[in-house]
């Protein structure tokens, strides 16, 4: 199976092979979290999206775009072209700036980072019909309680497999 990404803007969002590593995975004993070869899998399997900035989705609750509010917390001065909200209901929108192909019969599943938890926010899976799409498509978080969450640069957000 070939996968082909497109990259759309002059400077497109790092993709790098998924790590084996957990954070979560390294502070238990023994490494002994690491001998579960299915999660060792899981944990490699695909490509990350990073996020090029730290930036904070903070939710008041409510249902418009309005109560969703994205700050760059470096500076970044083209948060919008990457997080935005179109969907309310505590819905961030990532743009990944590129298009994906595969071959026919395949399609990608985008996600988060497997066997990565992340307080307070949900990354929202859907599986992408790459072989004939002719557009790019977003990756979709979803606050799940009003408050702060924080990406930091270099974070994954948002996971590609076959």
């Amino acid at each position: 199976m070939k996968l082909s990404c497109y990259a759309l803007k002059a400077d497109p969002l790092t993709i790098r092979p998924a790590p084996l590593t957990r954070p979560w995975m390294d502070k238990i004993a023994d490494n002994h979290a690491y001998r579960c070869l299915p999660l060792n899998i899981a944990n490699s399997h695909g490509w990350e999206v990073l996020s090029p900035c730290a930036f904070t989705a903070t939710w008041s609750g409510g249902i418009h775009a309005r109560d969703l509010k994205l700050t760059a917390n470096d500076d970044y001065p083209r948060l919008a072209d990457f997080a935005v909200t179109h969907f309310a209901y505590g819905i961030v929108t990532f743009h990944l700036s590129y298009l994906f192909r595969t071959e026919p019969g395949w399609d990608l599943l985008a996600t988060g980072p497997l066997n990565s938890a992340k307080d307070g926010v949900a990354p929202l899976t859907g599986v992408i019909e790459t072989d004939w799409l002719p557009y790019p498509f977003t990756m979709n978080w979803q606050l799940t309680r009003p408050g702060s969450v924080r990406f930091e640069k270099d974070e994954p957000v948002c996971m590609l497999f076959p």
